[in-house]
This record gives C-alpha cells, structure tokens and sequence, in this order.
C-alpha cells in the first residue's frame, strides 16, 4: 500500500449538508453519557441524520463480545433533555454480600449491559434497520490484536453479521477535543453518503470501517488504508505492582501492560504501525475479526474521496 492523503483535506470539501438524512445508531463501550458519543451524537444531528443512541449504562472497556443472556434486561432513557433519543441497558446481577454492613446475605445489585448487549437492544428496539451503525469514538485506538478484547470493535462486528455496515471508531487515549472528532467523523459518513455503492448502500455487504485516530488528530499526516493485522505496540500481562502504570494500585497485583517489541516486516501494513506514525487509519473488516480482501476492499472503496491514485493498494 501506498500512502494517502490526509483526510481533513479531502474531506474539507465535501458539501456541508447530507445528500440523504441517514438513519444512524450510535453505541460505545464507555456508557451513554459519554462525552465523547455525546459530541457525536449532536454533530450528526446538526448534520440532518436521525440518530439514536443505544449504549451500556456506564463504562465496559474491554468486555471484548461478551453478553448475559437468558437474565431480565432493563432499558433506561436518558434524563438530559438536549439527548432525547439516548438509551441505555442494565440488567441485575445476585451474590453473597461480602461487606460489614450485609455480610453473607444475598443480595442483587443492578449492572450495566455490555457493548454487544446494548448493540442489540438498539437495533432491535429502539433504531430497527439503521442506515448506518457507528461504535464509538473509543477513548483509546483500537488496533491489532487488542481488538479481540475490545467492546467497540466487537460491537461493531455484531452489526456487521446482522447485515448493517458500521464504522468502529477510536481516538488517542489523550485525545481533549470530542467536538473535533465528531465533526470529522461527520465528515466520513458525508463522504460514505456522497459515494454510495452500487446498490444504494453506505458500505459493500458484510463490511466495517475500523476508523483510528492519531495522537495529533488536527494535523494527521495522513489517512492510510491498513489491514487490522496483529501489531498493537504494547503487551497485556499479569503483574505483581500496578504502581508504573497506575500509582493509586501501587504493590497491588492485577492486569497491567508494557512496550511490545518493535514491528517486524510481515506487519508492516498493520493498522497499528502506521496509527503510531501519526496516520490516521481506515481498516476494512468482515465481523470476523480480519481484514477483509484487501483488493476488493479498495475497489469497493475507490469512489470515496479519500484516496489519491497514489494512496491506492
């Protein structure tokens, strides 16, 4: 693959309005009343789509595809008038109480859905047959091998295999400014709207988008079209300190992280390689948790105003 201009450009002169309101279920893994989705949801309203959220009530980072079934669920409405069309999922969850106050009595307490559990509520309640599902923006990128444990990114394969496209969406853990990704984010799915397939949809049939920011997200110094691949750039392990990482947890064990070895060349096309360069990336996936044919893939794509001849694989 070559490499791509940068996305702010090419996407700066798309016209300001929608050619289609496009119908549009949000979700994360971070909760419902995540600023991030929140920003999201109000760019892409201002931007004439009808949007829904469906998402956990509170954060669920790295609960990967998991979901309870068979238990009572309860679906919430969000509160805050500005977010009239936000829901989100719990359900409960029994044991024996543990502190002083309830010590050995069984109690029930109420949890939050996972990811996938809000992403199905959402589409069988609350937005039926979206036009377009998009999972995020993630507080931290998504990439290689660590998509395995992600909720954004299985999320968005469960939309994927019930026939909707999704983007997966996820910014530098550092990343201050939602509004700015939100609009960019808008400006992607104009750029979907304006360029649609030949048979009317936003996306080929069984295809995502894992959409990666950069640490500097104002200036990447470009977009590139990456397969998912493996490379990550750190390492999860078990540890006996969490104190380097997390000072609060210091001479506490738990599941902590560490630099990985530097990318070798079978991984030179990995998302996560070129995401460190400071690219932001777009990675086609089948809900599989693989790079979709990348030949067809591009094809696929090649209408979008994204790509250059230059940028093309």
């Amino acid at each position: 693959m070559k490499t791509l201009p940068g996305l702010l450009l090419t996407l700066g002169c798309l016209a300001a309005s929608p050619a289609f309101a496009l119908d549009i279920l949000l979700s994360n893994d971070d909760g419902y009343r995540h600023p991030n989705i929140r920003a999201l949801y109000t760019a892409l309203k201002a931007a004439g789509h009808q949007v829904t959220i469906a998402a956990p009530q509170s954060e669920q980072s790295t609960r990967g595809g998991a979901f309870i079934y068979g238990r009572e669920v309860m679906v919430g409405r969000d509160d805050d008038p500005d977010y009239p069309d936000s829901y989100y999922i719990t359900t409960q969850e029994s044991g024996l109480c543990s502190s002083d106050a309830c010590a050995g009595k069984e109690v029930r307490i109420q949890i939050s859905g996972t990811p996938v559990m809000a992403l199905l509520m959402g589409l069988r309640k609350v937005q039926p047959d979206p036009d377009l599902v998009i999972v995020g923006p993630n507080p931290g990128n998504n990439v290689g091998a660590i998509n395995t444990a992600s909720g954004t990114f299985n999320a968005a394969s469960f939309a994927v295999r019930a026939g909707y496209p999704a983007l997966a969406v996820s910014t530098d853990l550092k990343e201050k400014d939602p509004q700015h990704i939100a609009r960019q984010v808008v400006k992607l799915v104009q750029a979907l709207d304006h360029h649609r397939q030949p048979d009317g949809k936003l996306l080929p049939a069984g295809l995502g988008l894992n959409v990666n920011f950069p640490a500097d997200s104002i200036a990447p110094k470009g977009v590139r079209l990456t397969r998912i691949g493996s490379y990550v750039g750190f390492d999860t392990l078990y540890t006996d300190d969490l104190g380097p990482l997390f000072p609060a947890q210091a001479g506490k064990p738990g599941i902590s992280f560490q630099r990985s070895a530097p990318a070798n060349q079978a991984q030179d096309d990995d998302e996560g390689v070129w995401l460190a360069k400071g690219y932001l990336t777009i990675s086609p996936f089948n809900g599989q948790l693989q790079s979709s044919d990348q030949a067809g893939a591009a094809q696929a794509l090649a209408g979008l105003p994204l790509f250059t001849e230059q940028g093309r694989p």
